[in-house]
């Protein structure tokens, strides 16, 4: 009896170590800003995420043997959007790609299409929120007709140590993805192509 009730609770601990933990990982609206200094882009763009993209759940490392789970575009969107509005003139989220009718409508310059892939990680044997957090975030930037523009690629790092995400489990990847924005933002600014008449 003694044998079974030892088991029971390994196979307890062994199912509880396995899990994986639901995290949120949007940045800060607030702190997604321009610097006034900087000059914005006057042309009308327009960002493409496919839906099923929009929805897709990742899951990476936390700490204690744990792991977390988000989906990094659908938490992200927000973030991206008004960093989009901080370059350009104005910014629309489009339900295809190559919708020539919105295209023309909006007077869309660019098409935008963001990639995310992300990290996380701890060193915690006893925690499982992740303390260390990659976002890599890049844009293939494509013409109303297709052509394609160029590419901006940046990484955001988050980081988090247990008297700070005590409150917030997701502080580490909430911080790399406003990193990740803000770098972004900074790349696209100084884009040339994307100011070329």
């Amino acid at each position: 009896m003694r044998l079974l009730k030892c088991l029971m609770a390994l196979a307890a601990v062994a199912v509880l170590a396995g899990c994986a933990h639901p995290l949120t990982i949007g940045p800060d609206l607030s702190k997604v800003e321009r610097d006034a200094t900087e000059r914005p882009i006057p042309r009308n763009v327009g960002y493409y995420i496919p839906a099923d993209v929009l929805e897709r759940a990742v899951t990476t490392e936390g700490g204690g043997g744990d792991s977390v789970t988000y989906k990094p575009y659908k938490d992200m969107e927000i973030a991206f959007y008004k960093m989009l509005g901080n370059v350009f003139k104005n910014v629309t989220r489009l339900k295809s790609a190559n919708d020539a009718e919105v295209l023309a409508k909006g007077d869309i310059a660019y098409v935008i299409t963001p990639e995310i892939s992300t990290n996380s990680s701890s060193p915690s044997p006893f925690t499982w929120p992740p303390t260390r957090f990659a976002v890599n975030l890049s844009c293939r930037i494509t013409d109303a007709s297709g052509k394609f523009v160029g590419r901006a690629g940046v990484t955001g790092n988050g980081q988090a140590e247990y008297d700070e995400f005590k409150a917030d489990f997701s502080l580490s990847g909430r911080r790399a993805a406003l990193d990740a924005v803000l770098k972004m933002q900074a790349e696209l600014l100084k884009m040339s192509a994307l100011r070329a008449e």
